[in-house]
């Protein structure tokens, strides 16, 4: 896969300045952000925040003299930072990002980065405001998704004309991501990431969206959401998520007049890519790629989504993945529930 992915999106050769970071939120993805974080040559963290102060003392402890905080106002009253990376629960994404943003602190949050697109739109307003760089963390794009988005870019299926989507994952029964109040569920879960990847693919502008939502009897959020996004130029896509599996996976496939790719894999270290198309001699013929794996995928995803972070800041330019990408994504997934609710499609603004 040597001609594929040798660049993450919106990469430079020149090296900004150290960065000081504080992280907010020190569950799971906080601790894969701060050793991320030790891996670049662009960012230096010294402070963690976190109700829990065991947790926000572990991910503290990732770092050399690392200070631990209860809150965002606390972390951002006693420690220096330039910039902030929200790795909290989806219902915390916003409040965090803002009292950031309003600090005058540069922010990377997690996907979804937002309940809503009225919480994006929010977000894309006071980034503006405080002159910052605001960036969504849709890792995906640094790793698995940008071999799929270099093999269309290189016209391997020509125009886009139908896309399917389908991620899964096993039940989410307990914590933040089981509760409705909390934004848990597997539309903003996974959907989120499936749709960042259709909507830069098909680099085309949604216009209707369709979709069913079936809810857990006993949580109430979504088990499986069925869904199809019409895009301004004609193409459609398919589109379902669900918590009704027996493990995390995940397959889009890509179809024009010229080819099809296929992305289909487990986790993050375990895909392919199938190729086929009639205007390339080297996919001629149907192609499995199975690109190689380096480390683990905060290697792989994150810390190439934290140094184009810091780069978009030493720059003065935009990051690769943007607070208005994240609003699209949250306005489809806003479509979807909308659709559901009134039993018809709805369409787009």
């Amino acid at each position: 896969m040597s001609q594929l992915g040798q660049s993450a999106p919106g990469t430079s050769q020149e090296t900004p300045r150290l960065l000081r970071v504080g992280i907010v939120g020190c569950g799971y993805e906080g601790n894969c952000l701060a050793a991320a974080a030790a891996r670049t040559s662009t960012l230096r963290l010294v402070a963690c925040a976190d109700p829990d102060l065991a947790a926000a003392a572990r991910v503290a402890a990732l770092g050399q003299e690392v200070s631990s905080h209860s809150s965002i106002e606390s972390l951002l009253d006693e420690a220096a930072v330039d910039a902030v990376l929200v790795a909290t629960p989806n219902h915390v994404l916003c409040p965090v990002s803002l009292a950031a943003l309003s600090a005058r602190k540069h922010v990377l949050a997690e996907k979804p980065i937002g309940l809503n697109e009225q919480e994006a739109a929010v977000i894309e307003g006071e980034a503006a405001r405080a002159g910052v760089r605001y960036m969504a963390g849709y890792s995906c794009r640094f790793s698995l998704a940008r071999y799929v988005h270099d093999l269309l870019a290189a016209g391997v299926v020509g125009d886009i004309q139908a896309m399917t989507g389908v991620f899964g994952c096993s039940p989410l029964n307990d914590g933040w991501m089981a509760s409705t109040k909390t934004g848990g569920g597997p539309l903003l879960h996974l959907g989120s990431h499936l749709v960042d990847m259709l909507l830069w693919f098909a680099g085309d502008d949604p216009v209707e969206i369709a979709g069913t939502v079936r809810r857990r009897a006993d949580t109430g959020v979504d088990e499986t959401s069925a869904f199809k996004i019409g895009f301004s130029q004609g193409a459609v896509a398919q589109c379902l998520v669900t918590q009704a599996a027996s493990t995390f996976f995940f397959t889009l496939d890509i179809y024009g007049h010229a080819g099809r790719v296929t992305l289909r894999g487990w986790n993050f270290l375990q895909f392919e890519i199938e190729v086929s198309s009639t205007v390339s001699a080297t996919y001629a013929h149907p192609t499995v790629i199975r690109p190689h794996i380096n480390r683990d995928h905060v290697t792989m995803m994150l810390v190439p989504e934290l140094e184009e972070f810091a780069l978009a800041i030493g720059e003065e330019r935009a990051p690769a993945i943007t607070s208005t990408d994240g609003r699209r994504v949250l306005r489809v997934l806003d479509g979807v529930v909308a659709a559901d609710r009134h039993g018809a499609p709805v369409r787009v603004k």
